[in-house]
């Protein structure tokens, strides 16, 4: 009950009125008109959300550089600037509670594993990632994708919005495709539609066809969710004009509506 209690009144601080103060320092402000897009765009009373969601995100989470990287107020503000957008509207959701720690790697990273050729040679083969997060765990970035993710593109990616999706669909304890939506009433729509889009993607991938989402949304329900939540904040118009029913459903669980952006 305390611990209850605490993100109570923890999360009416975050909602104060529009007339309260907050002490985000000046130079985020520019820095954010000018590395990220959506915020020009947010009413005053959401970008005071916003600001006190970043302070937050920063305040309780650990930023690390890896390979040497140096990690600067700037790169932090970026990251959480664009994580806490997701949430802005979304309160019971906290500041992605099961996320502690925020890894930063200069470029593309991933593990190196040994396979064999079609000649029986063993090659060393470097298993590239942008991205990754882990169930109670830390988000893994590549810097190098991060720093230009800000402003909107015209392919609809943008790698902190797709992990930071899969930290939301981990809130619940599994990476289904589907976050916690509160309402119960909601689920049945939600896989319904999931469901029908998702298997609409799979067969365009297996048959090269074009799709709009991209087609790496087509590995299992969770990238779908993530793909599609990179789509619906890049190319909202787009998006709502050619699926409807998803961006629905999407705007639904954010109340964010990007196409009127």
């Amino acid at each position: 009950m305390l611990n209850w209690l605490k993100k109570w009144l923890s999360s009416t601080r975050l909602n104060e009125q529009p007339g309260s103060q907050t002490s985000f320092r000046a130079e985020w402000t520019k820095i954010l008109v000018r590395r990220v897009a959506p915020y020009a765009r947010l009413p005053a009373e959401h970008r005071r959300t916003l600001h006190r969601l970043i302070e937050r995100f920063i305040e309780e989470k650990t930023f690390w550089g890896a390979e040497g990287l140096e990690v600067t107020d700037e790169m932090r503000l970026l990251v959480a600037a664009q994580a806490c957008l997701l949430i802005l509207h979304l309160p019971e959701f906290w500041v992605y509670p099961k996320t502690k720690e925020i890894i930063l790697y200069p470029q593309d990273f991933g593990e190196v594993v040994e396979t064999i050729g079609p000649d029986g040679r063993r090659y060393d083969v470097r298993d590239d990632k942008i991205g990754e997060t882990w169930n109670r765990g830390p988000v893994l970035l590549s810097w190098s994708v991060v720093r230009n993710s800000g402003w909107i593109d015209a392919r609809g990616h943008n790698v902190v919005y797709h992990e930071f999706a899969h930290a939301l669909d981990w809130l619940d304890g599994v990476a289904d495709g589907t976050p916690p939506l509160g309402d119960k009433s909601r689920y049945e729509v939600w896989r319904r539609v999931m469901t029908s889009e998702y298997k609409s993607l799979v067969f365009a991938d297996r048959n090269g066809r074009r799709a709009f989402l991209d087609t790496y949304g087509a590995s299992n329900p969770a990238e779908f969710f993530a793909v599609a939540t990179e789509q619906f904040f890049e190319a909202g118009a787009r998006f709502r004009r050619i699926h409807p029913a998803l961006y629905a459903q999407l705007r639904g669980f954010y109340k964010h509506d990007p196409a009127n952006w």
